[in-house]
């Protein structure tokens, strides 16, 4: 493992962020008042609930005890589109920047899926309408 990545720590912080995605979408697709904001939840829900098992997997395979799910989760106060939109570019986002320091994981594998995983939560925070940072997973200063 790299010496300057705590793997076993961005794995945890990674999957922790995998099980507050998937809270997160199962509730804006029972809250959600149309079709296309229900189906675009499952589908991320679903999403996000791979990338929790693959992150759950690799944990196991290293030895690391993962992360599991807390019984709930910060839910947007209003239920209005705008207010559901804004909560699920914030869970991308935090997915995203909890996927930055797992790309410098050593394991090829673990790097890929990190990569591509920061690369799927940076699409889905611009679908749900958040904005391009020039470095997404990066905290602006």
């Amino acid at each position: 493992m790299s010496e300057t990545t705590d793997v076993p720590g961005a794995l945890a912080e990674a999957l922790g962020a995998e099980h507050a995605a998937v809270y997160g979408y199962e509730y804006l697709r029972g809250v959600a008042g149309d079709q296309g904001r229900r189906d675009a939840a499952g589908e991320y829900s679903r999403l996000h609930k791979a990338l929790r098992d693959t992150l759950h997997d690799a944990a196991v395979e290293l030895g690391v005890g993962p992360e599991t799910a807390r019984s709930s989760y910060p839910l947007p106060s209003d239920q209005d589109a705008a207010s559901l939109d804004a909560y699920a570019v914030g869970m991308e986002e935090t997915t995203a920047r909890a996927y930055v320091w797992l790309t410098a994981a050593d394991d090829p594998a673990l790097r890929s899926t990190a990569a591509r995983a920061l690369q799927a939560a940076t699409v889905r925070a611009l679908v749900w309408g958040g904005g391009l940072d020039s470095l997404p997973g990066f905290e602006e200063a």
